[in-house]
């Protein structure tokens, strides 16, 4: 399983857990709860990672920004591998919304489940072959995982809120 796919599943598959426990917590009202739609840029299939409609649904855009090796022993038996993301959050604010801050709050909610995923798998975040089923085959793994930085990504223009989010993922000791 490649890095990217690894991202959006381990997003997907925790997306609904982590959402409800901010609804029971009261840090995001309920109807903020909805699963985004995840975008790999890579995609090749019609209407996707390319030109996306986002009138209905948010969407989460998933990309890679780098990858770097490093070589713990000079027989270059294990290496340590580290590698960035780029994690774009939408929001289309449409003139239909009710409140002003409607899109604002769903943005938040979005983050903060965001946050909430990638908090709760920080160390050893693994994806199974069936979403949450450990008894499964491991898909893939990783040994930790961390949003190193948030920035602000508008478009007034077109009304679009959004987040740009940095990921960093790493893997230690792998066999080469």
């Amino acid at each position: 399983m490649d890095e990217v796919t690894f991202i959006i599943r381990l997003l997907k598959d925790n997306w609904s857990g982590a959402g409800s426990d901010l609804v029971s917590t009261g840090e995001i009202s309920a109807s903020h709860n909805a699963t985004p739609k995840f975008i790999d840029v890579r995609s090749i299939e019609p209407k996707e990672g390319r030109r996306v409609d986002i009138d209905s649904e948010s969407v989460l855009i998933v990309y890679e920004d780098s990858s770097t090796t490093d070589y713990r022993t000079i027989d270059y038996s294990a290496r340590d591998e580290t590698f960035t993301f780029t994690l774009h959050l939408r929001i289309l604010h449409r003139r239909d919304m009710v409140s002003n801050t409607l899109s604002r709050d769903r943005l938040a909610a979005l983050y903060k489940i965001v946050r909430r995923v990638f908090e709760n798998n920080a160390f050893r975040p693994t994806v199974y072959t069936t979403a949450g089923d450990t008894a499964s085959p491991v898909l893939g793994n990783a040994d930790l995982i961390k949003i190193t930085s948030r920035n602000e990504a508008n478009d007034r223009g077109k009304r679009l809120l959004g987040y740009k989010m940095g990921v960093e993922m790493k893997r230690f000791a792998r066999a080469t």
